[in-house]
């Protein structure tokens, strides 16, 4: 949890960081709709979702593990600027694509993007927000991935295909870009000064086991919203409207989750949070895989509340866990363990499905959410 005290939050500071998280959340919630197009009108395969997820880790990567020493040299503010316009490069480029290759070059710019936004609002709300502004902040990331699926799903019944979305979403993007630019020197006077603090080295074993639940998490949470529209409906035979409402809810049920969490989280235990997390979760995606009587859907929603609260809550804990001194930099090693889940989770998943069918795609999402969950009972131990 926060252990800077205190602190009184400019209003106008946090409504631009709540917004640059809504837009990270409709563009990672947008590909999974869109995908189904996007392969079709190019000639891929399947599995190549799992290729453009890498692609874009790759660039996430990059961009969150070097965040650090970045920081150090040229402040929070002219990162985030930076990374919101890589953002808007990358969406764009999707939106006009002429051949497959611009998508997949735009993939990696919405990852060096997504990586130093990402890191940047994280790293300055864990040692500036309390523990409610951070769940409201990634409780954005929930709207964001709620809307970008209704935006794509609006899009193709219309006839648009995924550029009308996508060309919506760019134009977004921007409008956040200009914001965040514009604020560029203001980040940095908000937080705290931390010159006097000693560094605090955390137990190498507690280290890994929080690097293993990032990157645990982040790969069910991005699988689900990434597949859960391929299950529905090529392999469950579902509208496309039907699907992409579907997939909505899920991520609004993420977006409720993390709403209540804001209100109620400050009252429970992280360690009680995180394993009432994990219990709820493995009952949604149970529900999805054995979909007992057609009613698998409803673990979608179920999935996405269980879910909610486990990413706040580490990023939360990371300056009380490592140190506020050395926050900034592991936080960029946390989000980058986050990414290769969101790239290798939906990968290995999409070669599963491949290669023994869609409804494969239903045991490996519950069998890497029990991995997840064995990670936090062990870390809890520990």
């Amino acid at each position: 949890m926060n252990e800077t005290g205190p602190i009184r939050l400019s209003l106008r500071a946090l409504a631009v960081a709540l917004g640059a998280f809504v837009m990270l959340g409709a563009i990672d919630g947008a590909l999974g709709v869109a995908w189904p197009s996007i392969r079709g009108a190019f000639g891929r395969d399947l599995s190549d979702l799992g290729l453009l997820l890498a692609l874009g880790s790759i660039g996430y990567l990059a961009a969150s593990t070097s965040y650090g020493r970045l920081h150090s040299r040229v402040g929070t503010g002219l990162l985030l600027g930076l990374g919101s316009g890589l953002l808007a490069t990358g969406v764009t480029g999707i939106a006009v694509a002429p051949v497959w290759a611009m998508v997949a070059v735009s993939a990696i710019f919405l990852g060096l993007g997504g990586g130093l936004v990402d890191t940047g609002m994280n790293a300055h709300a864990a040692l500036v927000f309390d523990v409610g502004s951070i769940n409201l902040l990634h409780a954005c990331f929930g709207v964001g991935a709620t809307l970008g699926p209704v935006v794509i799903t609006i899009s193709l019944v219309s006839g648009w295909e995924w550029r009308g979305g996508y060309a919506l979403l760019a134009a977004l993007q921007v409008v956040s870009a200009v914001t965040i630019w514009k604020r560029r020197r203001r980040w940095e006077g908000s937080e705290p000064d931390l010159s006097g603090d000693a560094p605090k080295r955390a137990g190498r074993p507690r280290l890994w086991s929080h690097l293993l639940l990032f990157f645990l998490y982040t790969g069910v949470e991005v699988a689900t919203g990434q597949w859960a529209f391929t299950l529905l409906s090529e392999g469950r035979g579902m509208t496309t409207a039907s699907a992409g409402v579907w997939v909505a809810v899920y991520w609004g049920g993420l977006t409720v989750g993390r709403f209540g969490f804001g209100v109620v989280g400050v009252r429970l235990s992280p360690s009680g949070i995180l394993n009432g997390s994990m219990v709820v979760s493995l009952l949604g995606l149970g529900l999805l895989w054995l979909d007992p009587f057609g009613l698998g859907v409803i673990g979608l929603p179920i999935a996405g509340l269980g879910l909610a609260a486990v990413f706040p809550t580490l990023v939360a804990v990371t300056p009380g866990r490592i140190g506020r001194l050395e926050s900034t930099r592991s936080m960029g090693y946390q989000l980058a363990s986050a990414s290769l889940g969101a790239a290798a989770v939906p990968w290995a998943l999409g070669i599963v499905a491949e290669t023994s069918g869609l409804e494969a795609l239903g045991p490996g999402l519950f069998t890497t959410a029990l991995l997840m969950a064995s990670t936090q009972v062990m870390s809890d131990r520990r």
